[in-house]
C-alpha cells in the first residue's frame, strides 16, 4: 500500500496552543500602548490612514498634528477609537502589506506575537 503523505497528521495544535486560541489571537485587538509604539514605527501614515479612516479624518488629523509621529499616533488612536474590535494587529498587518511596507507590519506581527505568547501564559498559569 502507498503510504507516502499518510505520515502527515493535521495539527490541531500549534506550539501546544489550541488551535481556536490561535484564531482568537490573531483576532487580537490592538492596545492602546501599543499603538503608541507602533506609532513609533517607520510607515507612511497618510497612506495607512486613508485605508483604515476616511480622507475627511486624514486630513483633519494632517491640519491638527504638526509632526509625522504625533500624525501617526493620532491616526491610529482614531483607528481604535472609531473601530474598536476591528482594531486588530492583523488588520493593521494587512494594510501594511497592501501598501508593501513589510518590514514594519514584520514588526507588528512580531509584537502581536509577544503579546499573544503572554496572553497564553496567562490562561496556563490559572
Amino acid at each position: 500500500s502507498n503510504t507516502i503523505g499518510q505520515q502527515q497528521q493535521p495539527m490541531d495544535c500549534t506550539d501546544g496552543v489550541p488551535y481556536h486560541e490561535q484564531l482568537s489571537l490573531l483576532n487580537m485587538e490592538c492596545s492602546e500602548k501599543d499603538l503608541l509604539t507602533i506609532a513609533g514605527y517607520d510607515f507612511r501614515w497618510k497612506r495607512v490612514g486613508r485605508r483604515l479612516l476616511c480622507d475627511q479624518k486624514v486630513n483633519d488629523i494632517d491640519r491638527e498634528e504638526s509632526g509625522e509621529g504625533d500624525r501617526r499616533e493620532k491616526m491610529l488612536l482614531e483607528w481604535k477609537k472609531t473601530k474598536t474590535h476591528d482594531a486588530t494587529y492583523q488588520a493593521l498587518v494587512k494594510v501594511l502589506r497592501a501598501i508593501e511596507n513589510n518590514a514594519t507590519a514584520d514588526r507588528v506581527e512580531e509584537l502581536e506575537k509577544s503579546k499573544s505568547q503572554a496572553r497564553i501564559a496567562s490562561t496556563t498559569d490559572v
